[in-house]
């Protein structure tokens, strides 16, 4: 089962990576891997590096990879003057329960 989503989440990252629209494309392929990978490698530090305890690395890991999500679409609307774009968010927080997800069935 793990394999199969894993398989399945693939796919559409490299479909995704051909579209060009408002909910598929590179963009939202980088935001979702970023946040999946940042989520899963935070949660590591937390756990392996600083000894925290599980529920605490979890709540690390989601707490900083939000946060710099959020950073990242407030530095785009400040600094290249865009619109928050609640997509780019939505893959972020897609990501985070990927990275999540890998945690507790991975690690």
């Amino acid at each position: 089962m793990k394999l199969m989503f894993l398989i399945f989440l693939i796919l559409i990252l490299i479909c995704s990576l051909q579209a060009d629209s408002k909910w598929l494309g590179k963009d939202k392929v980088l935001h979702f891997t970023s946040s999946a990978f940042i989520t899963y490698w935070n949660y590591g530090v937390s756990k392996d590096v600083m000894n925290n305890s599980k529920d605490e690395s979890i709540y690390f890991a989601v707490s900083f990879t939000v946060l710099l999500g959020a950073g990242k679409e407030f530095s785009d609307k400040k600094i290249k003057k865009t619109n928050w774009n609640w997509k780019d968010i939505s893959y972020n927080l897609a990501g985070i329960v990927v990275g999540l997800f890998l945690i507790n069935n991975m690690r």
